[in-house]
């Protein structure tokens, strides 16, 4: 009996004369394709039909395809532009310039960071920003920086922002800015307007743990609240525990103030920041009856002096 599987096969011969009796019908000839597709590559509107197996005919837009594949190219690089941004982090103790694409400098203080989307600033003009910087912003469209706290906007001045925990403050050197913070009013964001020596500053209250967003238009000690940039540290009344945390920034070291009355008590000094930590240190405890004690590589401990 022979074998179901040879029934079914074909030998070269049968395959020769079955593909023999097999007729295809194409709609259009070789040159009649060539033709259309020298159309499609100048430009001109065409269609080239393709013949399918079994006898069907699928026609294919290249126009259509074209046109498609250009709005994804364009859609691809507009999200590019948007989301890709560029970020600049400067460590401890350093300080460094950055001049964004329209020509704005921004001038970093120790351990800050920036980011932007270079290829959309054109579109918009906006910074993230954690830490502090000083602003000089180039004439154009609204400039805009964004902190956790709130956001500063301006059309051309020079400005300082402060961003750092709990604590926001915008000081307008020159021109005009507007503070929006986070703080909601009648379900409103609070805002003030700052012009030449103004600064704003989101106070918080330890009693009933609510912020608020207060301008100040006189006293401003523009002095102390620029003095990074003059290569200084500025106090005035500042609490220790304040005067430490721009140590820690500044020499990247980890200090830990022990002893209420020590950390209660304002300090009042002008220091240069080319000093050494120990130099700093020794000048600080000593005028405000302190002791400090270096407990590792990057460690200090500083407390009360004990009575003799």
């Amino acid at each position: 009996m022979e074998n179901e599987k040879d029934k079914n096969d074909l030998t070269s011969d049968k395959e020769q004369d079955l593909f023999s009796n097999l007729e295809f019908s194409y709609s259009r000839s070789k040159d009649d394709v060539w033709n259309a597709l020298d159309k499609v590559t100048s430009g001109e509107p065409a269609q080239v039909e393709e013949v399918a197996k079994q006898g069907k005919v699928v026609s294919i837009n290249w126009r259509v395809l074209s046109v498609a594949a250009s709005v994804v190219l364009i859609l691809s690089a507009g999200l590019f532009a948007r989301f890709y941004t560029t970020t600049v982090e400067v460590g401890p103790g350093e300080f460094t310039n950055h001049t964004l694409p329209d020509g704005s400098e921004i001038h970093l203080n120790a351990a800050t960071a920036i980011s932007y989307s270079p290829y959309w600033w054109k579109m918009d003009r906006s910074v993230e920003l954690s830490g502090e910087a000083y602003f000089v912003v180039a004439k154009g469209k609204k400039f805009s920086v964004h902190t956790e706290l709130g956001t500063t906007e301006v059309l051309g001045t020079e400005f300082n922002v402060y961003a750092r925990g709990d604590d926001f403050h915008v000081f307008c050197e020159t021109g005009r800015v507007k503070v929006t913070s986070d703080v909601l009013v009648d379900n409103s964001p609070e805002e003030v307007v700052l012009t030449r020596g103004e600064l704003a500053i989101v106070e918080l209250n330890s009693s009933s743990k609510t912020r608020t967003l207060v301008k100040q238009t006189e006293e401003v000690e523009d002095n102390v609240i620029l003095s990074w940039r003059t290569g200084q540290f500025i106090y005035n009344t500042t609490p220790l525990s304040k005067v430490f945390e721009d140590m820690e920034r500044h020499y990247g070291v980890s200090i830990r103030l022990i002893g209420t009355e020590a950390d209660d008590q304002g300090y009042t000094a002008s220091l240069k920041r080319d000093l050494t930590l120990e130099e700093v240190l020794q000048t600080i405890c000593l005028t405000k009856g302190l002791t400090s004690e270096k407990q590792g590589d990057n460690s200090y401990l500083i407390q009360p002096k004990r009575p003799d």
